[in-house]
């Protein structure tokens, strides 16, 4: 016998061995007459013979690997802050993060031109350079943990010990620095007006380093103009406790008498912190003259990350729903990947797209009783390249015409086909948390065939470890979020219209690459938290924060790149992962920040790291998927394989909250929740994340005091705005309970909070992809999870006969008659007792 026939031979009975089980194991199947199962299989190996001759003749599969342009960007600038290094203490005295290398701030502030062209130096240059060259005023540091016992300037050490030089030259009084290490020139600099408007126009952390180098360097008579300002920013009216007719504010309910700003749920009213969001602006000052609005340059982000693309809906006003990433291009394969969690969309009967809320899984967050919004029986199914598609070039989403928004390079690739990972866990309570939270997206990419260069069209360059750089590890992550919603920003912050567009606009951060864990640090006031949490971080995955711990990734985030530059080519970025999800945010507050309305904030912190799939893990499954090569990088990454925290630290009943206001620092800050409780006519028991407006605000939250209502002998508490609080009973006491009445007038230091920040060991709280559309999408019951192929239009026979006469291609690429169970192992679609046909849990050995 030839050994092509040998080959078909043992093909044969192999095969006809696997039907014959199967068939035997379908109990309630009607016999199938004498000659279908041969002729069945015999014309399913004919093709299977001719298929794997025609295999064993094929041409060198191609490879995934770096294109020659990868990584490579198109256009726009890093921010003259992304090689600053920022630092908090432990013990609060930097009042939040402030720059350590002060040289890095030099290429932030351009030097002021003055008649004839002549430069002259930038008040904020001419601080810097002082303090370089002649250090701070000392100060000790009588709250240094490392030093608990200290009681002098001899003991103690200095406040700014080990990040800035310290001078004992300064002289001073009971009100301040008479005479410190700013030269006279700083000092006439500083005072001037456009100089102090510049300095608040910055970022939070340059703002909150440059007024602590002021505070520290030099007069108070030039920091009292900063002091000042910033309680005008504030809202307060500013005042000098060194004037004879200087007013203390009444601090007579202040436990302790302790001069604290009024509060309300992470608004730190006259305090001079503003620890904010980088994007789109964290402060919006109008003054009777002027208004003052933190400078971001959208600019630097146009056309800088071609390999960055949108995925929105389709119709006739697209919305952007998460980011994706393109790993190759043409010639090769267009290859695009990003989070399986983007690919799920909520649907009524009759499959029209409708609000993600519509299936959220969680009742303060849901919205399936509105009708009118959700229809009947909204349940979530898989995406289709009917539902999404995919726009490269964007820098703008939203509904401005490339005409306005000076977009040059926009294609769209239609989607034809969207895989998701095997091990991708769609059950309730899984999602993301579950690991393997990676899609790729096979497109019709007829439009960039030979057009790629032309349309700058670079894709990323792919993970190796030969790239990565020694020492503490930095990236760059870069995408959209979801704008609020426009009668939101109407209502909450108004002095946002005028900037809305920018809420559109792609952005990007400087991030700080570390273990996956949850926070250690209260990251408000420094110092351990007393309870922290160890939640659960799947195997594969990769923890970021930004660096200076001012932005919460929220809406829309998704599946954008985390980048990092190679180690011998830093011109060129590789995508280390693609975020997945976050755990909530610390501080979430956008509207105004003063009685009048007239200053408004967008405050967001978080300690919470983001967490990303770590892309060279999952590069062989993604080649795999558009018949490619993939050359392993030695040998199995033990982060693809390692999971991070205790799985069993999670639900837990008596936990605590993360301080996230100003009167947390007193005793018992880190309260336990309140479970149930009643909120808005409806009882939980689980921390929530709250709407308003039609706006989902990124932090998981639960009552921690008493309050006078109840309801059934439960806390019942009043729909307030979240940023409001209500009074204690008794202002001497912190352990009083709340004071149900809103309309109750107290002082401002009595007022507490109603819900705070969960941890995240809390009930509620989980691992969340921020998809475009507000809520969390509730992984129960896709309603097209798994295909089923009813029997009644193709059985066992006819899946012989028709799927099996390319068996081997089938099988090889794991496509219909085969399947993947959980574990990722390729079987044969297996009979159920229904009558349907679907993959089996666990593929039978």
């Amino acid at each position: 016998m030839s050994n092509i026939y040998k080959h078909f031979y043992t093909l044969f009975i192999k095969e006809k061995e696997k039907l014959d089980r199967r068939i035997s194991q379908r109990q309630d199947a009607s016999p199938a007459p004498a000659f279908q199962t041969p002729l069945a299989v015999g014309a399913a190996l004919l093709g299977l013979g001719v298929s794997s001759l025609l295999l064993g003749a094929s041409e060198p599969k191609q490879k995934l690997e770096d294109h020659p342009m990868c990584g490579i960007t198109t256009g726009g600038r890093a921010e003259c802050y992304f090689d600053c290094e920022v630092f908090a203490s432990s013990n609060g005295f930097t009042s939040s993060q402030i720059v350590t290398n002060l040289e890095c701030l030099y290429d932030c502030f351009d030097s002021q031109k003055s008649g004839k062209r002549q430069q002259t130096k930038h008040c904020v240059d001419s601080l810097i350079g002082d303090v370089l060259e002649v250090g701070i005023c000392y100060e000790a540091d009588f709250l240094s943990p490392a030093y608990p016992d200290c009681l002098d300037t001899d003991t103690c050490p200095a406040s700014y010990e080990g990040i800035y030089n310290n001078s004992r030259d300064c002289t001073s009084d009971i009100c301040g620095i008479l005479k410190g290490t700013c030269s006279t020139l700083t000092e006439m600099l500083l005072s001037k007006d456009e100089c102090v408007r510049e300095v608040f126009e910055q970022p939070g952390f340059i703002l909150n380093t440059i007024q602590q180098l002021i505070q520290v360097s030099c007069s108070s008579k030039t920091s009292d103009i900063y002091t000042n300002f910033q309680q005008q920013a504030n809202g307060v009216t500013p005042g000098d406790p060194c004037d004879p007719d200087y007013e203390y504010p009444d601090t007579t309910v202040s436990p302790d008498n302790l001069d604290y700003p009024d509060y309300t749920d992470g608004v730190m009213r006259g305090s001079n912190r503003t620890t904010n969001r980088l994007s789109p602006a964290q402060s919006v000052l109008q003054f009777p003259e002027f208004t003052i609005i933190t400078q971001l340059n959208y600019e630097n982000t146009r056309h800088r990350y071609p390999w960055v693309c949108s995925l929105r809906s389709t119709g006739s006003s697209p919305e952007h729903l998460c980011a994706v990433t393109l790993l190759s291009v043409p010639p090769k394969p267009t290859v695009v990947v990003g989070a399986a969690h983007c690919t799920y969309i909520c649907k009524n009967d009759n499959e029209k797209a409708i609000p993600v809320c519509c299936c959220a899984p969680n009742e303060v967050e849901s919205c399936v009783d509105d009708k009118t919004k959700c229809g009947d029986n909204p349940k979530v199914f898989e995406m289709t390249g009917d539902d999404v598609e995919i726009l490269c070039g964007e820098w703008e989403t939203g509904d401005t015409p490339m005409v306005l928004s000076g977009e040059k390079y926009n294609v769209l690739l239609p989607i034809k086909e969207i895989v998701r990972h095997p091990n991708f866990n769609t059950t309730q309570g899984a999602g993301p948390i579950g690991g393997s939270d990676i899609a790729i997206f096979k497109v019709d990419d007829i439009s960039i065939q030979k057009k790629a260069s032309s349309l700058r069209l670079n894709p990323i360059c792919l993970p190796t470890k030969q790239k990565q750089t020694a020492g503490k590890q930095t990236g760059i992550h870069t995408g959209w979020s979801k704008p609020p919603p426009f009668h939101f920003v109407e209502d909450q912050a108004a002095g946002y219209l005028p900037l809305y567009r920018d809420f559109f606009k792609q952005w990007h951060y400087k991030m700080d690459i570390d273990t996956c864990r949850d926070p250690l640090l209260n990251g408000l006031f420094g110092g351990f938290l007393d309870f922290p949490s160890d939640s659960y971080y799947p195997p594969a995955t990769v923890c970021a924060k930004d660096f200076s711990r001012q932005s919460c990734f929220s809406t829309g985030d998704s599946g954008s790149p985390l980048m990092v530059r190679e180690k011998t080519r830093p011109m060129r970025f590789y995508a280390e992962g693609i975020l997945s999800f976050v755990k909530g945010c610390d501080v979430f507050t956008f509207g105004a920040i003063d009685a009048n309305e007239t200053k408004w904030q967008l405050n967001q912190q978080s300690q919470n790291p983001s967490t990303y799939t770590k892309l060279s893990c999952f590069l062989p499954w993604v080649a795999k998927q558009y018949d490619l090569d993939y050359k392993v990088d030695g040998p199995t990454d033990p982060a693809c394989v390692e999971s991070q925290g205790d799985p069993l630290d999670k639900e837990k009943s008596n936990c605590t909250i993360t301080p996230s206001g100003l009167l947390d620092v007193f005793p018992g800050g880190e309260r336990q929740c309140i479970f149930p409780f009643h909120y808005n006519n409806k009882t939980y028991e689980e921390c929530v994340l709250f709407d308003e407006s039609g706006f989902v605000y990124p932090v998981f939250r639960c009552p921690t005091r008493e309050i006078t209502s109840k309801k059934d002998g439960i806390n019942s508490y009043p729909s307030i705005e979240l940023t409001e609080g209500l009074c204690l009973t008794d202002p001497n006491d912190q352990n009083s309970p709340l004071d149900a009445d809103p309309e109750a007038i107290c002082n401002p230091f009595a007022v507490r909070p109603v819900f705070q920040q969960c941890k995240n060991n809390c009930p509620g709280v989980r691992a969340f992809g921020v998809i475009g559309g507000g809520a969390i999408l509730a992984f129960a019951g896709i309603a097209s999870g798994v295909q089923l192929l009813g029997t009644g239009a193709v059985g066992l026979g006819a899946i012989g006969v028709a799927g099996f006469g390319g068996n081997a291609v089938a099988e090889m690429m794991c496509v219909t008659p085969y399947c993947r169970d959980r574990a990722g192992a390729c079987c044969l679609i297996q009979p159920t007792p229904n009558n349907f046909l679907a993959c089996p849990d666990i593929c039978p050995v």
